[in-house]
């Protein structure tokens, strides 16, 4: 395998997946470590490559899980489990990549679960 390729995309599926299977409580130091290694992942993109920017393939896929983990377990958890991170960080991270939203447009399934997802998260956290 070239250590050159990341495996973003393959690690975020498979966590979404994992948390979309999962019943009842789960654990949060999972989900901690999945959280920091997506903004480590970010971060990495927006500061030390060429074009400064976070790849459209990546941020589909950020949004996919977020918006999936949002439908499986509810805004609440997801904000307050961000928040232990750095105070604020979803809504700056949503703040800068929400443009990104708009490629994801297949499955049909996938577009419905971020529009409903963030939906949801305006109505609740509109302040």
């Amino acid at each position: 395998m070239d250590p050159k390729i990341r495996m973003e995309q393959v690690a975020l599926s498979l966590s979404s997946t994992l948390f979309e299977r999962l019943t009842g409580p789960f654990d949060e130091t999972f989900l901690n470590t999945v959280l920091v290694a997506i903004f480590t992942s970010l971060h990495f993109y927006r500061n030390n490559t060429k074009s400064k920017t976070i790849p459209a393939s990546i941020m589909k896929t950020v949004h996919l899980f977020l918006s999936n983990f949002m439908i499986n377990h509810g805004s609440q958890p997801l904000i307050t489990a961000c928040n232990k991170i750095q105070p604020g960080i979803l809504f700056m991270i949503l703040n800068s990549e929400a443009e990104k939203i708009k490629y994801v447009q297949a499955p049909s399934r996938d577009k419905k679960y971020i529009s409903v997802a963030y939906a949801r998260l305006a109505s609740e956290f509109s302040g």
